[in-house]
């Protein structure tokens, strides 16, 4: 039997599986084809943070913190001293993470983020290069290398001391791929730009080791056109690289290695043929044919996550694809239908399959954009499989079609959460990047969706090339009017800078649009855009963009003060966190926040130092630190803090004090508190929630 291992490299995201490895299972196995899933992205997670780990990476700092210099140096020993106790508590933190009970619990949850993130400081900070690590906002970067560039690519890549997952694959990946009498291919699926560094370490490995290697996903499609002219990267990386699409291929592609070896039938394939690389026809699937995603083998109970949340395609592309910022539906255009949709019928048995065989009632709609005609009908859909009691989340556009009749509709059938993308609430702008949306519209969906119980987040930019002050002020102030609408712990919002990615007209085309592009581009071999690294010849510059957006936050921040200050955000953003979230709290309050009420409140609560932060005695005092924060306090003032219940600012104030206090000085106590709680050193705890 031919034997096939798929794998998902590091650098992702350990909520929930992704949907390559399924989606490609599901089409070998029917074939005959033994696959082998493995998710190290999750599997490498879990190992970095085995306690045993910690403690070395503790050990290790120790040694290297001596020769570096004075604030490095003291950062370094703190992370050292503080490493054998965050090595005891990151098993209550995973724990916490998986717990769906304790993970409903913001500070709970926090707390344990906190602690999982500091332990991916640690062991980033223990690696033999300098190298940063993290989960919450997606990176994996080393120091000195440019991912973008080939060159740089090969020298790290050659180095163990660049790479955070050596011990892991050496001890438990390599041995678990020789089991059974090993592979006869090994597929890696590169999907974030994140897993380029990791992904391309471990092909360069196993290909040393004497697999037949073939590389593909998003993040190595993007870049395809590049290949070609570097076989130095076949050489090290892959005998070949699947540009699209890859059902079809990995079928050809298993068949030629059992006979011929006539790479040239394979579908979107490259490949090394002598000194030459070799580019074959391209090969669009049938999506609507094709089988529901196999995760059977994938670790669906090691996720860090309460509640299982599985992907479903609902169709690949956009149906609008006219976005001039956008890049996400560059893997498509292959097709001459910008939008391949599967029946309604279909996703619902999808979903009822699923659920039948993995117990799994949370699912994330993947797709870029979900027209409401076809949610409409998926809704009729999943009518017969009442029993399910599915919820779901998903991206859409404001589209009139998002009627009061539809969002009631969709609400009942379990949409609890959906993410719209108005990216600008001026009408010129949105007309100038070919968004395709009218700003009235979004205020009619976001009233339905609202008053639907519908949850949802609002993506949305500034500083787009040609965009006046006037236009960026009307995007900043659609949030202030909408205040009542967002002011809801599950309804959130963003305003980041416009960001220059490849595969755009933006990129493509930077002087039609007055773009001025700071550094070269020419001699990139991989790269997936500028970021911020340009310049608005006809509307902000950089420095008017970031003014803006301070201002923006001095603005409205205080509107929304009782749940969304950053740091913290009680209702998490991630897809997968934040639908179990939505779920949970469908039908009752939501008792968190992150401010000192204003006034009376009939909920109790109470104050006590956050569970992640490092507490330290000062002197007659202590010092305490989070992530976010720092504060020096005498012992009196500690204990006061640590352990107080309140139902008002005035009654925290006799607490604290005593006595009576003036509005004053209860207003004063009530910032400073608020303060503390934004900064993750108190946790403000309501009592009485259920």
């Amino acid at each position: 039997m031919f034997r096939v291992a798929l794998i998902y490299p590091p650098g992702g995201d350990p909520r929930a599986p992704r949907l390559p490895l399924p989606s490609l299972a599901a089409v070998l196995r029917p074939a005959g084809i033994e696959v082998k899933l493995l998710d190290l992205d999750i599997g490498g997670v879990l190992w970095l943070l085995r306690p045993e780990n910690l403690t070395r990476a503790g050990d290790e700092i120790s040694r290297k913190a001596p020769s570096e210099p004075g604030d490095l140096r003291q950062h370094l020993e703190r992370m050292a001293f503080h490493a054998p106790s965050l090595a005891e508590r990151i098993g209550k933190a995973i724990e916490t993470v998986r717990d769906p009970v304790r993970f409903g619990d913001p500070a709970h949850l926090n707390a344990a983020r906190e602690d999982i993130y500091n332990a991916l400081d640690l062991v980033s900070a223990a690696a033999g290069r300098r190298l940063r690590y993290q989960t919450d906002v997606l990176r994996y970067e080393v120091d000195g290398i440019d991912p973008s560039r080939l060159q740089d690519l090969l020298a790290v890549t050659a180095d163990p001391a660049a790479n955070l997952f050596e011990d892991h694959w050496n001890e438990s990946v390599f041995p678990r791929l020789e089991e059974a009498g090993g592979c006869d291919l090994v597929g890696i699926s590169l999907t974030l730009r994140w897993q380029i560094i990791p992904g391309l370490s471990l092909a360069r490995r196993l290909r040393r080791k004497g697999y037949c290697v073939v590389l593909g996903g998003t993040a190595v499609a993007k870049v395809s056109h590049r290949l070609p002219h570097l076989p130095e990267f076949f050489d090290a990386f892959a005998d070949g690289v699947v540009t699209r699409e890859g059902e079809t291929a990995l079928l050809e592609l298993a068949d030629q290695l059992q006979g011929r070896n006539d790479f040239s039938r394979v579908p979107n394939f490259l490949y090394k043929d002598g000194d030459a690389i070799r580019a074959t026809r391209t090969h669009v699937e049938d999506y609507a044919t094709l089988p529901t995603p196999d995760f059977e083998g994938m670790p669906l109970a090691r996720y860090l996550s309460p509640v299982l949340v599985l992907p479903v395609m609902v169709g690949k592309g956009c149906y609008h694809d006219e976005c001039k910022f956008c890049d996400i539906p560059f893997i498509n255009r292959v097709s001459p239908k910008r939008y391949r949709v599967r029946a309604p019928e279909t996703i619902a048995a999808d979903i009822k399959s699923l659920s039948d065989k993995h117990g799994c009632r949370h699912f994330l709609l993947a797709d870029e954009a979900l027209p409401p005609r076809v949610l409409d009908r998926i809704a009729d859909a999943l009518a017969v499989h009442r029993e399910l009691n599915p919820t779901f989340s998903g991206y859409a556009r404001f589209e009139p079609g998002f009627t009061p009749q539809l969002c009631e509709k969709l609400a009942g059938a379990g949409l609890r959460r959906i993410y719209f993308g108005l990216e600008s609430a001026d009408q010129a702008t949105l007309d100038d990047m070919s968004k395709g949306i009218r700003v009235e519209t979004a205020h009619a969906v976001l009233r339905n969706c609202f008053h639907a119980g519908i949850r949802f987040h609002v993506f949305s930019m500034i500083g787009f090339p040609g965009e006046d002050e006037a236009g960026a002020r009307r995007t900043i102030a659609f949030f202030d009017h909408n205040a009542a609408l967002f002011d809801d712990p599950g309804n959130s919002f963003d305003i980041h800078q416009l960001e220059i990615l490849t595969d755009t007209p933006y990129f493509s085309r930077p002087e039609s649009f007055g773009i001025r592009l700071e550094e070269p581009v020419e001699d990139r071999d991989f790269l997936f855009g500028v970021g911020t690294s340009w310049e608005n010849t006809r509307g902000l510059t950089r420095a008017e963009i970031n003014g803006l957006l301070q201002e923006a936050g001095q603005q409205i921040g205080p509107r929304f003060s009782r749940f969304h200050a950053w740091p913290p955000i009680l209702w998490p953003a991630q897809e997968e966190w934040s639908l179990f979230y939505a779920a949970r709290y469908f039908s009752q309050p939501f008792r968190h926040r992150i401010a000192i009420p204003d006034g009376s409140d009939a909920v109790l609560y109470r104050l006590s130092w956050n569970r992640a932060a490092v507490i330290e005695r000062d002197g007659d005092g202590y010092v305490v630190t989070s992530r976010r924060g720092s504060i020096a306090l005498d012992r009196a003032t500690f204990d006061l803090l640590g352990d107080r219940r309140f139902r008002s600012p005035s009654e925290l104030m006799k607490s604290l004090s005593g006595g009576e206090e003036s509005a004053e000085t209860v207003e004063q106590v009530r910032d400073l508190v608020t303060g503390l709680v934004r900064q993750r050193l108190l946790d403000l705890v309501p009592q009485d929630a259920p």
